[in-house]
C-alpha cells in the first residue's frame, strides 16, 4: 500500500500536539518543566504540519510565490516565541526586555553554527567531491545577508533596536520576498508527505492544506505562552540561567523542523535544495525576525519606543552580526568545503566552552578577522551579487 509511511508521519505530527491541546482545553496545570515539554512538543508537531502544508500549496500557487511563503512559514514558530517575549517586554519590562533579544540572537547563531555547518558537512560527505557548489540563485540571499549584516553592526553602537530599524529590516525582507519571485531556483519533485498530499484529489488536497495551516497556527497560538513561561519556570526550578535557556533551548525546539527537513533533503542527494532552505531561513530571521521586535515592543508599550540593549545585549548582537558576516563571506563564492563548514561549527561551540564577556568579544573579533580578508579576496563575487540584483529588477 502506497504512502503508509507518509500517513504515519502525519499521524505522529498531530499526536504530538494532542497532549497540550487537551491540557489547554481542560485547563490542566502542570509543573513548569512539564508544561514547557508538552507545549514545546506541540510547537514541534505544528511546525512539521506547517512545513508540509506550505510545500504542498505549491501545487495551487505559482512556484515563485510559494518560495517566499514556504520560507516564511518554516520559521513561524520561532517568530511566535520571540514576539511573545517582545510583547511581555512592553507590558511588564524587566528581564523580558533581555529575553526578546536573547531569543533572536540565539536563533540566528544556532541556525548558522549548528544548522548550516551540520547540513554542509553531510552534503559534502554525500557528494564525495570534497566540496559542493551552491545555486547561482543564492546570490540573492547572499546580497541581503550582507547588507542586513552591515546594518546590524549599527545596533550595538547605538544601544537600541528602534522602530526605524524595524522599518529598514522589514523593508529588506519585503524586497527580498519580491525578488524571490523573479529569481531562478532549483526545480525539484515533491517528496514525502507533500507528495502524498498532492496525490489526493484537488478538493481533498486543498482542504488538507488549509486544515493543516489553521490547526498548526491555532496550536502555536495556544502553546507559545506556556512554552515561553515554562522555560523560565524550568530554569528557576533547576537553577539554570534563564537567559541561556531562552537563548538556546527555545530556538532549538522551534527550529528543529527546519534542520530535519534540510537534512532529509541532503540525504536524498538534493544537496542544493537542503542548503537553500536554511540559507533562506537565515535571511528571513536576520531581517523579519529582528525587524519585528521593536514593532511588537512598541505596540505592547502603547507608544513608539526603541528596545534598549544593555551591555550584554550589545555583545550578543555584535557576536551575532560578526558570525553572520563570516558565514556570508564563506558562501560568497557559492562553493563550500569541509574546512569552511567545520569552522562555522567550531567557532560556534567555542562560545559555550568560554562563556565569559571577554571571550565573546574575542570571538567577535575573530569572526571579523576571518571575514574581512575573505570579503576582500572575493570582492568580485560580492560586486557580482549587486549586478545580479540589478538583473532581477529588470526582468
Amino acid at each position: 500500500m502506497r504512502y503508509v509511511k507518509e500517513r504515519l508521519q502525519i499521524l505522529i505530527a498531530f499526536t504530538l500536539t494532542l497532549p497540550w491541546l487537551f491540557s489547554f482545553l481542560l485547563s490542566i496545570h502542570y509543573p513548569a518543566h512539564i508544561e514547557a515539554l508538552l507545549s514545546g512538543i506541540a510547537v514541534l508537531g505544528s511546525a512539521f504540519l506547517l512545513s508540509w502544508a506550505a510545500e504542498t500549496a505549491e501545487m495551487d500557487i505559482p512556484r515563485s510565490v510559494s518560495l517566499a511563503i514556504v520560507a516564511l512559514l518554516a520559521v513561524l514558530p520561532e517568530y511566535a516565541v520571540d514576539a511573545y517575549f517582545a510583547w511581555m517586554a512592553g507590558k511588564v519590562g524587566g528581564e523580558y526586555v533581555h529575553y526578546a533579544t536573547a531569543n533572536m540572537t540565539g536563533a540566528n547563531r544556532l541556525l548558522i553554527g549548528l544548522g548550516w555547518s551540520l547540513v554542509m558537512v553531510i552534503a559534502i560527505l554525500k557528494s564525495k567531491k570534497g566540496n559542493i557548489r551552491l545555486d547561482e540563485g543564492l546570490q540573492l540571499e547572499i546580497f541581503f545577508l550582507f547588507i542586513a549584516t552591515v546594518y546590524a553592526f549599527s545596533l550595538p553602537l547605538r544601544g537600541e533596536i528602534s522602530v526605524f530599524d524595524s522599518l529598514v529590516f522589514v523593508s529588506m525582507y519585503i524586497i527580498y520576498a519580491y525578488l524571490t519571485t523573479r529569481s531562478r531556483k532549483e526545480e525539484f519533485e515533491i517528496e514525502g508527505v507533500p507528495e502524498y498530499l498532492c496525490s489526493l484529489s484537488e478538493k481533498k488536497r486543498r482542504i488538507n492544506v488549509v486544515s493543516f495551516m489553521l490547526y498548526a497556527g491555532f496550536m502555536i497560538f495556544i502553546s507559545v505562552e506556556a512554552f515561553s513561561e515554562g522555560l523560565l519556570g524550568t530554569a528557576e526550578t533547576f537553577s539554570i540561567d534563564k537567559f541561556l535557556m531562552v537563548q538556546w533551548l527555545a530556538p532549538l525546539a522551534s527550529e528543529s523542523p527546519e534542520f530535519i527537513v534540510a537534512i532529509y533533503l541532503v540525504r536524498r542527494l538534493r544537496l542544493s535544495a537542503g542548503l537553500n532552505a536554511l540559507i533562506s531561513s537565515k535571511v528571513n530571521q536576520w531581517t523579519l525576525l529582528i525587524g519585528t521586535i521593536a514593532i511588537v515592543f512598541s505596540i505592547s508599550s502603547l507608544h513608539v519606543i526603541a528596545l534598549p540593549l544593555d551591555l550584554r545585549q550589545k555583545e550578543e548582537v555584535l557576536l551575532t552580526a560578526s558570525q553572520s558576516l563570516f558565514a556570508t563571506s564563506i558562501i560568497l563564492t557559492r562553493r563550500v568545503n569541509l574546512l569552511s563548514a567545520s569552522s562555522l561549527f567550531i567557532l560556534f561551540i567555542l562560545q559555550f566552552v568560554f562563556p565569559s564577556v571577554y571571550a565573546r568579544t574575542i570571538l567577535s573579533i575573530t569572526y571579523l578577522a576571518l571575514s574581512l580578508p575573505l570579503l576582500y579576496r572575493n570582492r568580485a563575487e560580492l560586486l557580482g551579487t549587486f549586478s545580479y540584483i540589478k538583473t532581477l529588477t529588470r526582468r
